[in-house]
């Protein structure tokens, strides 16, 4: 019965797709590079400079752009890749992947590079694509919807009323956790705050299961570089991810089938709601997932005495699509200072 019906949805999500390919443009090309020993940060405004100058490149969200040349369309997306850069490139035209006009800036700027071969940051790179095509925000490109839409915002709603008048934080209580993150690093920051002679370094980290299609990991190490004490009195964000926002998040995800895997077509399919994530396999992707990211859904740290030449570390998921900085309120020598990173 349940291969019946997986059959059955197949068929019908490619009824739809033959019917509205034509109102959008298929996607026929989806590849990544690796701009080696570059950091984001250096690349950004080299982009930015040359592409302004394009009439045809329109700048989205979170380091994206898009580019329309008469019926082709092109979609491109850089991320950190700590040291490196990565980009992420997807057309409804077929063209030379070793010899094309982001090859071409490459070349010009003396930038050494190499197809991504990273398999967990490409599978990434592709998720935020569909989600942002579906999002409507590029009109050129075709995916098919998101049938598993209502249900995940409901879950939103649900979580969001639950939380109503409080802060919205795990329940799992604070605690120094020293062990290492056996995870990809994807980007590191710091930030040197005067008033206090506090350091604050940003590390993030892509996880390794279904989570991470909306959430990464972030470490961050506050170092007090002076000779005094400091009491760190409260550390706050406006949004973060607590377990909850995982779970349901990627409850309603675990069975969603995805037509590039399944038909190497570079589509994405929505889920069907087979086996309502009451399977086995189901149930043990979603024990892997509470397992990752309890480790990184404690509450924040209040009253924490930190000692002169000393340093914390605080670990928290956040969103990917709106990631909120940490606002620290802190009292050195009976002065108190606030700070946000």
């Amino acid at each position: 019965m349940k291969k019946m019906l997986k059959y059955i949805c197949i068929v019908s999500l490619l009824i739809l797709f033959s019917t509205t390919a034509n109102a959008a443009g298929m996607i026929k090309d989806y590849h990544a590079y690796r701009i080696k020993n570059q950091n984001i940060r250096t690349i950004l405004p080299v982009v930015d400079n040359i592409l302004s100058k394009e009439v045809e490149v329109k700048k989205l969200t979170g380091n994206a752009y898009y580019a329309t040349y008469g019926n082709e369309h092109y979609y491109m997306k850089f991320y950190p890749a700590l040291n490196d850069t990565d980009v992420y490139i997807v057309t409804d035209t077929k063209y030379d992947k070793k010899n094309n006009e982001v090859t071409d800036f490459f070349k010009s700027q003396n930038y050494k590079y190499e197809t991504l071969q990273d398999k967990a940051a490409y599978k990434e790179y592709k998720f935020d694509f569909i989600d942002y095509a579906r999002s409507g925000a590029l009109d050129g490109l075709f995916t098919l919807p998101d049938g598993l839409k209502p249900l995940k915002r409901g879950m939103n709603k649900l979580n969001d009323k639950m939380s109503k008048g409080k802060e919205k934080t795990s329940a799992i209580p604070y605690s120094e956790d020293n062990d290492s993150i056996n995870l990809t690093q994807v980007d590191t920051k710091e930030f040197y705050n005067a008033d206090t002679d506090i350091t604050v370094t940003i590390n993030e980290y892509r996880l390794k299961n279904k989570e991470n299609k909306y959430v990464h990991a972030f470490e961050y190490i506050v170092k007090n570089n002076s000779k005094s004490d400091i009491k760190v009195e409260k550390v706050y964000s406006e949004r973060l991810a607590g377990l909850k926002d995982i779970t349901t998040s990627t409850f309603v995800d675990l069975d969603k089938l995805d037509v590039v895997d399944t038909l190497a077509i570079p589509l994405a399919i929505p889920t069907c709601g087979l086996s309502f994530g009451f399977t086995i396999a189901n149930n043990i992707r979603l024990a892997k997932v509470i397992a990752e990211s309890t480790r990184f859904a404690h509450t924040l740290p209040e009253n924490y005495d930190l000692k002169a030449n000393s340093s914390m570390r605080i670990l928290c998921l956040k969103f990917k699509d709106d990631p909120q900085p940490l606002q620290f309120t802190v009292k050195k020598l009976d002065k108190t200072y606030s700070f946000t990173y």
